[in-house]
């Protein structure tokens, strides 16, 4: 039986075309709705006009890291509980205490491989995903 309900709507935000573009791919085949912007302030511009279920936040960001972004989100009213996975180049410890000060539910490293964006998506954003085009099965009990 097919999901009928309305895809959850999920952030992307990165300089990167290419990230956003394969993030994009990977949540619709998820079923997932995106909205992709690259930039610090257009991200808080956008913020203004949606809440999303979850946003994938790069750290190296033009005009504002993602770091302050990500401060900004968790001290909003209406938007602090919405999760932000930061997206980094950088393995080092100190980058991942970083995005967790900030904020951060998660820290993933790129380049990611779609399973992981697959788990964080399932971890966030509830059991309800559905699955286009064959990428994963989802078994239902």
């Amino acid at each position: 039986m097919a999901e009928t309900s309305t895809p959850q709507i999920v952030m992307v935000v990165d300089d990167s075309q290419t990230v956003r573009n394969l993030m994009a791919l990977i949540l619709h085949r998820l079923g997932y709705d995106s909205v992709r912007v690259r930039s610090a302030l257009e991200a808080l511009h956008v913020l203004r006009e949606f809440v999303p279920a979850l946003i994938f936040l790069d750290i190296t960001l033009p005009g504002m890291d993602g770091l302050d972004v990500c401060k900004i989100i968790k001290e909003h009213r209406y938007l602090r509980r919405v999760p932000v996975a930061m997206l980094s180049g950088s393995h080092h410890v100190f980058d991942r205490v970083m995005g967790r000060l900030a904020g951060a539910e998660e820290y993933i490293t790129k380049p990611f491989e779609p399973e992981t964006i697959r788990q964080c998506v399932a971890k966030y954003c509830g059991s309800g995903l559905y699955v286009r085009e064959g990428l994963w099965q989802k078994h239902r009990r």
